[in-house]
Formats: structure tokens, sequence, C-alpha cells
């Protein structure tokens, strides 16, 4: 399931094709939302042949006139389900007997494009059963434990696995989805009380409740209180007869047994999420959603092997036991991993690739951010595809296997046409476009569609950076060429993984006839790390400077590095303070970048880019883009998680001790890598490391100082407390300049 604005989408592939869901929290929607949400779903997932919209809050005649008074939603729809025999289902309750269970209204298209309502039916229990279970598993509602742990649960019993029902309600679509199925699935009247075990189920309590109540299956609202689980089910009033209770989740039914015993209704009693335990088979209760895989299921977790606490195997082989305390496992400390740069982590191609294009300016860093990229480096194509000569001989190879013939359009995204037009002609391939072929993507909604299964088009990315880009243009080629033939080619494609990379080939090329129905090809690739959701290094730096500017009058090193970081977004130079010796610069012993080659200058974007590279290998398990992948293992990834983190190593600070290269560390690494509070050792290493900066700055050394300083003052870079003052004291009496006393001021 993933969220975004109001609309909430899980799939499942129990069907032919795909069926996703779009789940909406809203009370008052417009078709122009779910005309934009329909298409933007269909772009992002080609493959899907069943489309189901669920409104909970909203009553079945008024979703059906919102869906049928405008033609937006089936326009979206029509070019993808005519040729799929897809259908769009709402979804609402429908009487069996004297209950309301859920139920799907089905729409098709007829031959003219217009919906066609067929007969409303049950809904499918596999399909509410695999929404769910993509929920659950998409905000990781299973817990695994750390190696060497196993967790003590409230039910007394040991497992390595835990359910945390919390993980997953943090929306109210996330919610709204969970209640209308508990709702649709119980078979009782109207509930006098409602207890759920734990207080994040309180939301859904509420959301089912006025579901009933907008669909007039309910008319008062029932009192919701918590007990707490097993903790509090001792001060649970005797039962009315009529008490629903809501039980987050189960591996042994023990807690519904419980229930049972104190005379509870079995039909008033639901287990929202459920995974079987190996050596106990129970039903409890009624299962909104059972989590375990079994033969016939497309997804599931294998069943759950816990263990009595008198007879815990884990136990006996030394496993740390973690006790559940309120809704959490107190672990003694977080495991703590450093994350090293060694020579596994520059693949043969990546150095290439550097080499490359190294020397020449043609790499840039966005310093200020750039929306909607995968990485926070561009890289001038144009001039890469007519003068780096490896780079232009693969890409005109590639023109030549691979441009479609007859040739309509030249879609350009991010390229000038003379360069296209230059490799083209180069290629032989002149006469095989057509006059005034080449449009850039912006204007490509402009262009007239192509005759049915005879259209050609060539889509040239100069870098192709931008996957939302790729994926629109995508889109409208499936509208303009219809069963036609798209070529993707791409001068420099930059992705943060295999796995990214594979998922942007797997999109392009997937159609009609299947995963090769259109082809993409890269001249060159090379893997950079995705943008931080919070600020770049550059941009907490500026607002660090600006606010010191307005506190008073600033020394004109600060008033001068304001000005060159507003000077431009994208730098190859004065990425980093200068030092004792002015402008940092690469040394020539640097092992992961040719530095003696004579016919350029490396800039500091190069060598930042260089270790960019080198830190999203790390992060991927030293994997680089050629990795193989592998459909459903989910890779290594070095992040940080409830049980561990992830911090850069010490030694990559005192190993590649260039200034230049301290520094990029600095601003290409997340501040959770540089967080090294909670590891007392590797902070006072990196303390060691500062105050050898500080005393070598008198006699003309400690160029990576100012950096150090700018990173402690932005917070990224985070060391124990006591450490932090040590360097404040130590800036102070080494009477160093004003602006980096200033600057250390505000640590």
């Amino acid at each position: 399931m993933h969220a975004e604005r109001l609309t909430t989408r899980v799939k499942v592939e129990a069907f032919q094709g795909e069926a996703c869901l779009l789940v909406y929290d809203a009370q008052q929607l417009t078709s122009t939302m779910l005309g934009d949400d329909v298409r933007e779903l269909l772009d992002s997932r080609p493959g899907t042949a069943f489309i189901y919209i669920l409104a909970p809050f909203i009553s079945e005649a008024d979703l059906r006139e919102l869906l049928l008074s405008g033609d937006i939603v089936f326009l979206r729809l029509s070019s993808y389900f005519q040729a799929i025999g897809g259908r769009l289902c709402l979804l609402s309750f429908m009487k069996d007997g004297d209950s309301q269970i859920a139920c799907e209204i089905p729409f098709s298209i007829d031959d003219v494009g217009k919906p066609k309502e067929e007969p409303t039916k049950p809904l499918d229990d596999v399909m509410r059963h695999g929404w769910l279970f993509d929920l659950f598993d998409r905000y990781r509602g299973r817990i695994d434990a750390p190696a060497g742990v196993h967790f003590a649960k409230s039910s007394r019993r040991h497992s390595t696995q835990f359910l945390r029902v919390s993980n997953i309600l943090l929306s109210s679509t996330a919610c709204a989805a969970v209640a209308y199925f508990t709702l649709g699935t119980l078979r009782c009247a109207q509930a006098r009380r409602i207890f759920v075990d734990t207080a994040p189920l309180l939301a859904v309590a509420f959301a089912l409740q006025r579901i009933a109540n907008v669909h007039r299956i309910w008319e008062l609202y029932a009192p919701v209180n918590s007990f707490s689980s097993y903790g509090g089910i001792d001060k649970l009033p005797t039962s009315s007869g009529r008490d629903l209770i809501l039980v987050s989740a189960s591996t042994s039914g023990g807690l519904v047994k419980e229930l049972l015993n104190r005379e509870f209704d079995t039909k008033y009693i639901a287990t929202l999420f459920y995974l079987s335990t190996t050596d106990i088979q129970s039903e409890p209760g009624t299962v909104i959603c059972d989590l375990t895989f079994c033969q016939g299921k497309l997804f599931g977790y294998p069943s759950v092997k816990s263990y009595s606490a008198s007879n815990c195997p884990l136990c006996s082989k030394g496993y740390f036991l973690a006790e559940l305390e309120g809704d959490q496992f107190q672990l003694e400390k977080r495991a703590i991993k450093h994350l090293e740069i060694k020579a596994l982590s520059q693949t043969r191609d990546a150095r290439e690739t550097i080499d490359t294009l190294a020397r020449q300016n043609l790499i840039f860093a966005t310093t200020l951010g750039q929306r909607g990229n995968c990485t926070d480096f561009s890289i001038d194509a144009d001039i890469t595809l007519q003068n780096v000569k490896r780079v232009r001989q693969r890409f005109i190879r590639a023109l030549r296997r691979y441009t479609p013939v007859p040739l309509d359009y030249v879609v350009l995204v991010n390229i000038k046409e003379e360069t296209v037009r230059s490799l083209i002609d180069e290629a032989g391939l002149t006469d095989v476009s057509k006059e005034n072929c080449f449009v850039d993507y912006s204007q490509l909604q402009n262009c007239p569609p192509t005759a049915r299964g005879s259209g050609g088009v060539l889509v040239v990315f100069g870098t192709l950076s931008n996957f939302a880009t790729a994926r629109d243009i995508n889109a409208q080629l499936r509208i303009k060429v219809p069963e036609g033939c798209v070529t993707y080619l791409s001068g420099i494609t930059l992705a943060n993984s295999a796995e990214h990379l594979a998922d942007l080939k797997m999109f392009l090329t997937y159609g009609e006839l299947g995963r090769e129905t259109f082809t993409y090809e890269a001249a060159a690739s090379l893997m950079l790390p995705t943008p931080a959701n919070s600020m770049t290094a550059w941009q907490a730096e500026e607002q660090l400077l600006a606010q010191l500017r307005e506190n008073g009058v600033i020394p004109d090193e600060i008033s001068q590095r304001i000005d060159i970081l507003l000077d431009s977004n994208e730098r190859t130079s004065h990425l980093f303070w200068p030092g004792n010796h002015g402008e940092l610069a690469i040394q020539n012993d640097f092992v992961y970048l040719s530095v003696n080659a004579t016919e350029g200058f490396i800039s500091q974007a190069d060598i930042l880019a260089t270790i960019a590279n080198l830190l999203a290998t790390a992060r991927m398990d030293n994997r680089g883009l050629n990795a193989s992948t592998h459909n459903g293992q989910e890779p290594i990834r070095w992040h940080q998680s409830v049980y561990g983190h992830v911090v850069l190593s010490p030694a990559v600070f005192e190993n590649y001790n260039d200034a230049i290269l301290q520094a990029a560390f600095l601003r290409v690494s997340t501040p959770t890598e540089l967080n090294y509070t909670s590891d007392n050792t590797s902070s006072n290493r990196i303390l060691s490391i500062i105050r050898a900066a500080i005393t070598a700055w008198k006699t003309g050394g400690g160029d990576s100082l100012p950096e150090f300083l700018i990173a402690l003052a932005t917070n990224r870079l985070s060391l124990a407390s006591e450490h932090t003052q040590e360097i404040k004291t130590a800036v102070h009496n080494a009477q160093l300049p004003q602006y980096l006393s200033l600057i250390a001021e505000t640590i």
C-alpha cells in the first residue's frame, strides 16, 4: 500500500493481471481526482487489469453519481481496458441474510468507451486478504528480531517474530481500509460497546462506526475503550452479548480463547491480522486478514515458530530475550554497523564511467536540490555525446541497433536537437526519420497519434535521472503510438541501485507483448545515491550562514560564501570551504580516480561524484548497478532501523585524509551516518581528527577544519556531548580566524 495525498494503493496478484485498490479517506471527491489517480496508477503499473475504488466515508449512491457524472475516469481507462478486458469496481456493501457484507460493483467499457455496469457480487476473500497483507507487509508490520535476539510476547511465548499493527495505522486511509474490510467481514448486529486490545485500534473503531453510519448499517455510535491486551483482560466488564472486540494481531489465538472463556460472543470478536504458529492450530474467531502463506496463495508469510517460556531452544542457545514493555521490545543496545569504504566499493564499470567523465567539467553537483531527480548530480550530456569518444561510440552503436524504422518522432529529453541530429547522421540513419519529426518531450501531448501497429518513436535522454519524466513519456506514447515500436536511448543513466535501474527498465520495456515489447539502452550509467528527504548539506549551510547574517555583522569570508552558495544551483567548483592552501583539490595518490592523467583538471564535482558512488555502493553491501536482481528478494541495504544504527566508519576519515576527500564524505553522507552520539569510541576518533586539524591550522595545515565545523554547526555531524564541548573549547583557545570561531560558536 502506498499513501499519496488522499489515495492509498494496494495490489495483489491474485487473478489474471494485477488488481489494484485506490482508497480515499475524503468525504468529498471529484471526478478529476479519480481520473488523475487512475491515470497515475496505470502509468506506474501497466499490467493492471482490475481497479477497485474504495471511498468508505461516501455513500454508494454518491460514489456512483461521482463516477458516472463525467467521462474522465473511463477516458483514462479505455485505452488500457479495451486491450486487456479490464474492470473497474466500486466497493460497497450488500445484503446477505441478516448481515451486510463487502461487495464489488464491476464496470466494463463497451465498444464506444462508455461504462457498462455488471451484476454486483460479494468481494472475494482472496482479494481482502491480499490487499491487507500488502498493506501490512509494505509498512513492515512483521518485526524480525536481530541476530542473537528473540522476543518474549505477552502471550508468554517466545519467538523471533512479532506483529505490530501500529506500524500500518499511520494514516486515515489505512484505518479506513482496515475498518471497511472488518465491517464487511463481520456478521453481527449493531454493537452496544466496542473494545480494542491496543490504543492504535481506537482509530479503526471510530472509522468503522463512521462507515457503518454512512452506509446505514448501524444507526448509533457505541462507546470505544482499550483494554491493553492480556494485561487488561481481567478488567473487562461482563459481556453484554453484543460487545464488539477488535484484536490487533495474533499468532496463537490465545487472547481470543481468553475472551471466549469470559463468555464474549465469537461472532463479535475479530482478529485483524493473523499469522499461524507452526505448533498451534487455532482459528481465533473471525480473521479479517490471514497473513499465513499456504498452497494456492500468491502471498503470505511462513508460519511463525514460537516456543513456551519453559522449553525455549532460543533461550538455551543464549539468545538475548527482549521483554515487551507497552508496545515496544526493549533491547539492551542498538547494534552499530560501521560503513566501510573499500576497493570493493568501486565496481569496474563505475570506475570506467568516472574516469571517462572526469577532467572535462561535465559533472555538476546540484547543491540546492532539484525536485524529481533521483540524484543530486547532473551531467552535461550534449558535450559528453559530442566530445567523449567512448560514450559517443556506444550511443551511435545503440542508434544503429535499435532505432525503429520508419521513425515518426524523435522525442528529446534534456538534450539539444543539433546534438541528436549529428549522432543520427553519423549513424547513417538520416533517411530513416521523417520531416519535422523532432519534438521536445514537453510538446509530446500535442503530437497526433500514429496508425495502430505502424508507428515508430525514438526517445533520446541526454541524462536520465528523473524517472518520473520517463514514466510520463512512456504513458503518453502508449496512446500516441498504439502497438508501435518505441526505443528509449540514454546518453547517461543515473540510478541509486541495481534494483532501481531494473525497475526502470521493466517499466519502459513492458507492453502488450510482455517484458521486451519496447527497448531501453544506455551508453553509460553511474550509481549515485538518492537525495535524502531532508535538505542538502549546502542548503543547511546556507540557512545557518543566513541566520548569522541576520544576527549582525559577519566576516567577509561568510558573506562571500553566502554569495557563492546562492550564485548557482549546479556547480563544479567552490563546493567546499577553502583551507589554508586555498580551494581544496585532490592529491596524486587517490586510488579511486586516475589523477596522473594530463588531459584535464579534476574538479571538486568529479571528486564529490566519486565519493557519492562509493557510498551508494557501500550502502548496498558493495553491489553495483550491474549486480543481479531477483524479484521478491530484498537486497541488503545498510540503513537505520529500530534495531541497528549505521554510521560511517571513522576509519574512512583516517585512511582518506586528503582534505577534499574528508569534505566530500561529510557532504554526501546522511546526518544519521554521521551521528556518533551513541558510539562513544567512534565519536572519540572523530574528535581526534578534528583536534588535529585545529592544531595544524596554525602552521598552515588542517584544510578540512572549516568543513568539519560547518558539519557540526548544521547538525549533520553529531558527536558525544563532551566531545562537542571539547571542540568548542579547542577552537576558542586556538585563536582561529573570526569566521571559524563564529561558526564554532553556533555548534
